[in-house]
């Protein structure tokens, strides 16, 4: 039984662990060209150490000029996933592959039924 509980224990704080390690791979300032449909623009995604953030998209009147809050994020050190709502109430939904050195962030997704598509690459 008391085996049972450290092994719990030590599961609990690897995972935990790891869970930290993850959002700092993202933490800082990413941009980069966004691809929805026929048009296109800059994107700001921007991600706090607690693994919150917020993005932003020039040239998509309909989205809103102001910063939405992420949200729905899960990322697995490899793949990052969130949704967004925009001024509109359109959901931005993501899935962007982190690349190799950590600077890179590709993918693509959805938006108001287009498909969309983001190439950022970390601001330092």
């Amino acid at each position: 039984m008391r085996t049972t509980r450290l092994i719990a224990i030590a599961m609990t704080i690897f995972f935990a662990g790891a869970a930290v390690a993850d959002t700092g791979a993202l933490q800082g300032s990413w941009k980069g060209p966004w691809y929805i449909g026929m048009s296109s623009g800059m994107v700001v995604m921007d991600i706090a150490g607690d693994g919150s953030g917020q993005i932003a998209l020039t040239n998509l009147d309909e989205f809103g000029a102001a910063p939405v809050p992420l949200a729905k994020q899960s990322f697995d050190g490899k793949l990052l996933t969130f949704s967004a709502t925009g001024a509109n109430g359109a959901v931005l939904s993501m899935n962007l592959q982190l690349g190799e050195g950590g600077k890179q962030l590709r993918g693509n997704g959805k938006h108001a039924g287009f498909g969309a598509r983001m190439e950022l690459q970390r601001a330092e």
